[in-house]
């Protein structure tokens, strides 16, 4: 998200962390009065609320950052998980019978979902017991297992690795010569990876810990709005970036991985490209980075702003020195 289409939401939250912009949206759901707060800005907008005394979080992105169709398509494959007894945070049908709502207000148009809350608890990955990495793994694999056996005539549409490497080649400005060796270098390593139904389908691709949620043992998972078709070890490599350096001999690695296996096929030679999917996770990431930071902040910007904003741009150079090291 553009830290420009941020600063213009997160305007409207008051010091009591409520908005009327997010109200308003919600009026299209219903909400408790004084029930309504602001969560978190990254991807997408989140706000708490209740309803009836119920808990539910309502999401929402303004219109140029994502696809209207993505966003059905996404809510399409969570109803499917659903239906098949997956414990995955479910949409909420409106007033109006619509699972996204299309809003226009004087900031702009933006498309809004509500999503039941799950039971349980974020974990960080230091408080994670043996068992608990178990069931993390193994909860994607059910889910990837369950992935591979989508019905043909559901035909999800989400983007694919190539889709992403797409838009890195149109954001990345002709100036950062590393990331663009790094790009043409991925493009032809995926490229010459191997694609069967056993190892390539749709993937969660943000199932860290942030996007679960643990009751003591068992599991629950949220937020597939960036799902897409990539290799299934790229869902786990990618899930594991809490672990530091992927390594197959990692015990809470092994540990996840054997949660894993439990549930479904792992390509065990797939595994061995690790380092390629991180790589290619660091060029996608770089390339949203340096769309969403748009401009520069000055000291008249909120002190949030402004650190968010050191904080990305701290990222970006990471980032950009890697690719200078992976290219000497």
């Amino acid at each position: 998200m553009k830290l420009s289409t941020m600063k213009k939401v997160v305007a409207t939250v008051d010091k009591k962390w409520r908005s009327p912009l997010a109200e308003f949206i919600l009026e299209r759901w219903g909400f408790d009065r004084h029930s309504v707060f602001y969560w978190r800005a990254s991807a997408n907008f989140i706000f708490m609320f209740q309803h009836h005394g119920k808990k539910y979080y309502l999401r929402f992105n303004d219109s140029c950052e994502r696809n209207l169709t993505m966003i059905k398509e996404e809510l399409k494959l969570v109803q499917y998980l659903g239906s098949q007894a997956l414990a995955v945070a479910q949409p909420v049908l409106s007033k109006n019978n619509n699972l996204v709502e299309v809003v226009i207000t004087p900031i702009g148009t933006f498309y809004a979902v509500v999503f039941e809350a799950l039971d349980g608890e974020h974990l960080s990955f230091e408080e994670m017991n043996e068992e608990q990495l178990f069931v993390w793994g193994e909860m994607l694999g059910t889910i990837h297992e369950n992935l591979k056996n989508v019905p043909n005539d559901l035909a999800i549409k989400r983007p694919s690795w190539k889709d992403d490497l797409e838009k890195v080649k149109e954001w990345l400005p002709p100036n950062e010569i590393a990331a663009m060796k790094e790009l043409e270098m991925i493009s032809e390593w995926a490229n010459q990876l191997p694609i069967t139904k056993e190892n390539f389908g749709i993937i969660h691709y943000d199932f860290e810990l942030d996007n679960v949620r643990f009751n003591e043992i068992t599991i629950s998972a949220l937020d597939f709005d960036d799902c897409a078709y990539y290799w299934y070890v790229a869902d786990i490599v990618y899930a594991l970036r809490d672990a530091g350096k992927f390594r197959v001999t990692t015990p809470a690695i092994k540990t996840f991985m054997k949660g894993y296996k439990s549930s479904t096929f792992l390509d065990e030679e797939l595994l061995e490209e690790a380092n390629g999917f991180e790589r290619l996770h660091h060029l996608v990431s770089f390339a949203r980075l340096l769309r969403s930071v748009d401009k520069d902040y000055s000291k008249e910007e909120p002190g949030y702003q402004m650190d968010l904003s050191k904080n990305l741009v701290s990222l970006i150079n990471n980032y950009r020195l890697s690719f200078e090291q992976n290219h000497k």
